[in-house]
């Protein structure tokens, strides 16, 4: 039999248990108040405040692994997923999209209309307009071309598996 030793809390204090056998006998001791002698009692039964559903007790039995002949998913049937939401459809051209807006207001429309609002309240072009997406060292753009390409090469990908 191996012996546990439990730690002292300080040098001059004696320890309460010093093995696995004292500490067994201190739990089978009745007259200590710190062991609870009779089965602790089943907490009560919670109820879900949303679903007005009570909420089934902790079951303590052992957890199932990979290596044991039945677990949760024996007998599972798999469905199929079909992505038939158009977000997994068509996220793809809606990034692209998005970027060529983007693009076409902050280097077309936008220049445009900074320079028209200028020659209408002063009756000259004093500044040049600033693209909005160069600010940060063209981050946005960096990030964007990092997002499309990424997508478009798995797209392909996709397109050629599906041909296989």
């Amino acid at each position: 039999m191996e012996t546990t030793i439990l730690p002292k809390k300080t040098a001059t204090e004696v320890p309460m248990a010093v093995n696995d056998d004292a500490h067994a006998q201190l739990i089978a001791d009745p007259t200590i108040h710190q062991f609870v002698q009779q089965p602790v009692a089943a907490p009560p039964i919670m109820v879900n405040s949303y679903a007005q559903q009570p909420i089934s007790q902790v079951n303590s039995a052992p957890v199932l692994t990979a290596a044991s002949p039945t677990n949760a998913a024996s007998g599972a049937d798999f469905v199929e997923n079909t992505n038939t939401d158009w977000i997994n459809n068509k996220w793809r051209p809606v990034m692209g999209w998005m970027y060529m807006a983007v693009c076409m207001t902050d280097f077309v429309v936008f220049p445009v209309l900074w320079s028209l609002l200028q020659a209408l309240s002063k009756g000259a072009i004093a500044s040049q307009w600033q693209p909005l997406t160069l600010q940060g060292a063209g981050l946005f753009h960096i990030a964007m071309g990092a997002v499309l390409g990424v997508a478009a090469y798995g797209r392909t990908k996709e397109k050629l598996e599906n041909k296989a």
